[in-house]
């Protein structure tokens, strides 16, 4: 047993063990098969150097291909670390070189690029080298069961499973420096016992330190019931450039804002949703959401519609008016998407049409578990929104204690008051905020400086008048609540930009936006108050081709995911490439089959192996017939010697064989001197032999 490796069957264990926890059984099955054959096969491989660096790079080209792939299926960057799960699988092939092949170590060298070079430059120039040398049993035994640790989501059976394996190292190493039972129980007892503690620390800090909060108007992925704004924080709001979601409309009526989440409640900076208490027949769940209801309009088209009450009945007629392309979270459950103002419908989801959607009553439309990032819809609009539902008298009208002298003063200097039209309201704070306030992404609190009390809101509308979106938005609509107008709070996107190019309206980071529902009689409509100047001022922060490429390799990432999920194109795509993977398996099969070589047996039964390019004779020929009457041949014995034990059982067959043997040797040893001659005595002695043979008892 190679010493430097680990013990037989210990990292087979590991590996179903990972399988289990990784939810791949199968294929850690099949890994664990494939490095513990080792222990029953014969098979092994002359591999040189350059071998194994070979196989290294094999697994780096796995480990890249594993990456694009999850790219393309929408992982982030920012996640990439989570793939480490699959090193077991991704290592595989420089760990089967390691256990298939004749040295029992190999140079450390092999995993740097730079170290090989250096000692080719030594060994070009006539230096001694001497590269350390490592084998990758124990290593490859470590990452399986890291890779188990990113798997087990704080499990209890990861600990127990570990520990198992871990007293078995320690017992395996335990049983090669002298097995001393109670020194072993008490070290693996120690370590278990501390290991836990660490496991139990990191996880709780973890839990405590690592859990961020929910995102702001600039995050890709907007929470359905919070958002954590930028009022009174400091400094500049970063605004992304990439695309988020791109749009096309089918006729001229395209939406200016798309609403990705709407809240009723405000304080202290923060938004919410606060679901109205749900009545006996109503189809509101608890959490505010309500199920969709699939209709059919004889086209076959998959149509969601959310209906109040089970006699709502949505008008759905004709095509739909905007389609939209996007990207989500998929390892999040719900994600709000973007809809705009009147919306009826939504449907044509496409390779998404076994997940849901839920709305709530302020109209906030989530996908549920997703299967992939990228998503499509389109949208039927109408006259009338019908995912929203009429003010709440209590949420809808509520305004903070805190705010509520500052916006008084502001209603007093503008001469708003309770009963006037949301019109002539909306009119003149526009007149005031476009006059007199400033919008800016660079965010102060002059009060702060100036020591003096209040609230973001309150300086803002009183004192500093400069703020972004979310300033302007909260601040419309706190003071509509003050004069009595229902309001809400919107996040979302605002559409400004177009590209002719593709006949589609592009919604980047840089175009989210807030805004404010507000109560007109009897609908909702939209209300942005935000200074004009907001776009040109994010237009202008615009880059130039480092944008353009973002946005190709973007658009033809999304394309691409569309096209590949959908029915049609999911059979294309696995047979071409599972034809690509069955060639190239083939051929490395292929390669490694005609460069195997049998392990070597020892004992007085093992057969003899002949040299590669070794002349032969007719008397080679009879090697099989031979060996069934006096047995096979043992390694190391020559041909002729073990020809010659036949006259032992006949010795009348000394005159074929006697000169047949000098023949062959003659031919064997000194095949230049050989001539036709020789070789046609060696043909007639050898069928003389062989016909003697068939009568000879075994």
């Amino acid at each position: 047993m190679n010493q430097h490796a680990p013990p037989r069957l210990l990292t087979g264990v590991a590996l179903l063990f990972w399988g289990g926890l990784t939810g791949s059984p199968i294929l850690g099955l099949l890994a664990a098969a494939l490095l513990e054959a080792r222990s029953w096969a014969s098979l092994r491989w002359e591999f040189s150097r350059v071998s194994y660096v070979r196989a290294w790079h094999f697994s780096v080209i796995c480990a890249l291909l594993l990456a694009v792939v999850s790219w393309l299926n929408g992982m982030k960057v920012g996640r990439i670390h989570t793939l480490f799960v699959w090193a077991p699988l991704t290592l595989l092939p420089i760990e089967l070189a390691q256990r298939y092949g004749k040295a029992a170590l190999i140079p450390l060298n092999t995993f740097s690029f730079f170290a090989r070079r250096k000692m080719e430059s030594d060994l070009k120039n006539g230096h001694h080298t001497n590269p350390r040398m490592i084998n990758t049993g124990y290593i490859y035994l470590a990452i399986v069961l890291l890779a188990t640790a990113v798997a087990s989501r704080n499990e209890i059976q990861h600990f127990v499973g570990l520990a198992i394996i871990f007293g078995a190292c320690l017992l395996f190493n335990a049983r090669q420096n002298g097995f001393r039972p109670l020194a072993w129980l008490v070290a693996f007892a120690t370590i278990i016992t501390f290991s836990y503690a660490g496991h139990w620390g990191l996880f709780k800090l973890y839990q405590h330190y690592g859990q961020g909060g929910d995102s702001t108007v600039d995050s890709r992925h907007t929470s359905a019931n919070e958002a954590r704004t930028s009022i009174g924080k400091l400094g500049r709001l970063k605004l992304s450039p990439n695309i988020f979601w791109r749009m096309s409309v089918a006729d001229d009526n395209t939406p200016q804002l798309l609403r990705t989440a709407t809240y009723n409640n405000y304080s202290r900076a923060v938004w919410r949703n606060i679901p109205s208490p749900t009545e006996e027949d109503s189809l509101i769940k608890d959490d505010g959401f309500m199920d969709e209801t699939r209709i059919e309009l004889g086209t076959g088209r998959d149509i969601r519609v959310f209906k109040q009450t089970s006699s709502d009945t949505p008008n759905i007629t004709g095509n739909p008016t905007v389609r939209l392309v996007g990207e989500v979270d998929s390892a999040v459950i719900a994600n709000p998407i973007p809809m705009p103002h009147f919306t009826q419908a939504v449907g044509d989801l496409g390779k998404e049409s076994e997940v849901s959607l839920e709305c709530n009553e302020l109209g906030t439309v989530r996908i549920i578990n997703p299967d992939y990032n990228v998503v499509s819809y389109s949208i039927w609009l109408g006259d009338e929104s019908t995912t929203e539902t009429a003010p709440n008298q209590r949420h809808d009208y509520d305004l903070p204690p805190e705010e509520r002298a500052a916006v008084r003063r502001v209603c007093d200097e503008l001469g708003l008051e309770k009963g006037m039209s949301a019109e002539k309201i909306v009119l003149r704070l526009r007149s005031h905020f476009s006059n007199k306030f400033k919008y800016t992404t660079h965010l102060t609190t002059p009060g702060l400086r100036k020591n003096t009390r209040g609230t973001a809101i309150g300086r803002f509308l009183e004192s500093s008048r400069r703020g972004h979106c979310e300033y302007f938005a909260t601040a419309t609509a706190l003071i509509l609540r003050e004069c009595g107008v229902p309001a809400r709070y919107c996040v979302g996107f605002a559409v400004t930009e177009f590209d002719s190019e593709r006949d589609e309206w592009v919604l980047r980071g840089k175009h989210a936006h807030a805004w404010v529902r507000v109560w007109n009689r009897d609908h909702w409509e939209d209300v942005d108050l935000t200074p004009p100047s907001w776009e040109s001022l994010e237009e202008a922060n615009a880059s130039a081709w480092q944008l353009k490429l973002v946005d190709w390799w973007q658009r033809l990432r999304e394309d691409f995911l569309i096209w590949r999920t959908q029915d049609e194109n999911k059979t294309k795509t696995a047979v071409v490439a599972g034809a690509l993977l069955a060639l190239l398996l083939a051929w490395i099969a292929w390669r490694l089959w005609k460069s195997r070589q049998r392990g070597e047996k020892k004992g007085p039964k093992a057969r003899y192996q002949r040299p590669k390019g070794t002349p032969q004779t007719a008397l080679n020929k009879l090697e099989r017939r031979i060996a069934r009457k006096i047995g096979p041949r043992p390694e190391g014995q020559p041909l002729c010697d073990w020809v010659r034990l036949l006259e032992t059982k006949d010795p009348s067959l000394q005159s074929i064989i006697a000169p047949l043997t000098q023949l062959h040797s003659e031919v064997r040893f000194d095949p230049e001197h050989s001539s036709e001659e020789h070789a046609a005595k060696i043909t007639e002695l050898s069928a003389a032999l062989k016909k003697r043979l068939k009568t000879m008892p075994a």
